[in-house]
């Protein structure tokens, strides 16, 4: 069970192409779900909470939530709600693989296997804590959380590329957060910012051992890139089998899924032109479409995008990521649309987008 869910399956690989992950690829052979885990999560007992707390080096926080939540509040709530148990299953797996042995997870010879193991234990159970905060801040306000679902589907068969993916969605991580705290902010909830941040901060500790494992330096950018809500949740349903989440319609009702678009080719530190690749429905001949990259705290950089070729399926195109011009290191997001802007930020393109997200992670 366990090292069928992270070598990959075949729901959803269109929005985890979206990561510009490795391609090597297993197809699942499980069907149960992966809950309860041996810890109890997603619903341990009080004993078994205590033994996640010592675990993850610290408790659930005890103080008050706020009194009232705004509409929007309770939508960023179970944003994280579904996004942290998804991070929570991916650990999991990752753990298992690698304490098991499977074929693709042996560690390089540089890499302490105690050290790491322990890591990714801590990691599992951090990740659990983030969950069951937004679970009990949903409970607080008496609302509905967002029941577990049960079939997960992640597109990595080696060390190499888990910590790459890692690696990847924690950066985009990084953004959502913001635009969280953002939204907390400008609904009055400024009481529920503290928790975001804190747990931003430990989300970026992660990243930089993840990018200590590939060889780059621990630092990705001065200020990461942005990103918005609606863009985290079309990628993180490409990490589960939708007809599996009970109740994940409660979320769908309130953010935007986009068609599917990933990298064919991964930008490089380089200006160069790159192609995509579109879910074809909505792409209509001889009409102008625009790549849109989202990098750093800048303003978006739009560029002409051509069509290379298509099939029944998908359509090929062809832009240039214009590396030097706007040093895009670390996380870029490019969303296509038949606009050409100018963006004012991240949520105009998020607006106007029609296939979105594609990440890459440059440097």
């Amino acid at each position: 069970m366990h090292a069928s869910l992270l070598t990959a399956a075949t729901i959803g690989l269109a929005a985890l192409g979206a990561f510009a992950a490795p391609t090597a690829r297993t197809e699942s052979t499980n069907s149960g779900s992966p809950f309860p885990f041996a810890d109890g999560f997603p619903t341990p007992s009080p004993q078994q909470l205590q033994k996640i707390f010592v675990e993850a080096h610290g408790t659930l926080s005890n103080a008050t939530p706020p009194a009232n939540i705004s509409a929007q509040g309770l939508v960023n709530l179970r944003l994280i709600d579904f996004a942290e148990r998804i991070e929570s299953i991916y650990f999991e797996q990752f753990l298992h693989n690698v304490t098991h042995h499977v074929p693709g997870f042996e560690l390089p010879y540089w890499v302490d296997r105690h050290y790491f193991l322990n890591f990714l234990r801590v990691t599992k159970h951090v990740e659990e804590l983030h969950n069951l905060n937004a679970v009990n801040a949903l409970a607080h306000f008496n609302q509905t959380a967002i029941e577990p679902c049960t079939r997960y589907n992640f597109p990595v068969s080696t060390f190499e590329e888990a910590v790459t993916l890692a690696m990847t969605f924690t950066s985009n991580v990084f953004g959502v957060l913001g635009d969280i705290v953002q939204i907390f902010a400008q609904n009055g909830d400024a009481g529920l910012t503290r928790g975001v941040v804190a747990a931003v901060a430990n989300e970026g500790e992660q990243n930089g051992f993840f990018r200590y494992l590939l060889g780059r330096v621990p630092d990705e950018l001065p200020f990461t890139t942005v990103s918005n809500r609606d863009f985290a949740f079309t990628a993180l349903q490409g990490f589960v089998d939708p007809t599996s989440c009970p109740n994940i319609d409660i979320i769908a009702a309130d953010l935007k899924t986009f068609d599917k678009v990933k990298f064919i080719d991964t930008p490089r530190a380089k200006t160069e032109d790159v192609r995509l690749s579109l879910a074809k429905d909505k792409y209509e001949n001889g009409k102008a479409y625009n790549v849109v990259y989202v990098n750093q705290l800048n303003n978006p950089v739009v560029v002409p995008a051509t069509c290379v070729s298509a099939d029944d399926t998908t359509v090929t195109i062809e832009a240039t990521f214009p590396f030097d011009e706007h040093l895009m290191n670390g996380l870029t997001i490019a969303s296509v649309t038949d606009q050409a802007g100018p963006f004012a930020n991240v949520d105009a393109v998020a607006a106007a987008a029609i296939w979105a997200p594609a990440f890459a992670v440059v440097n």
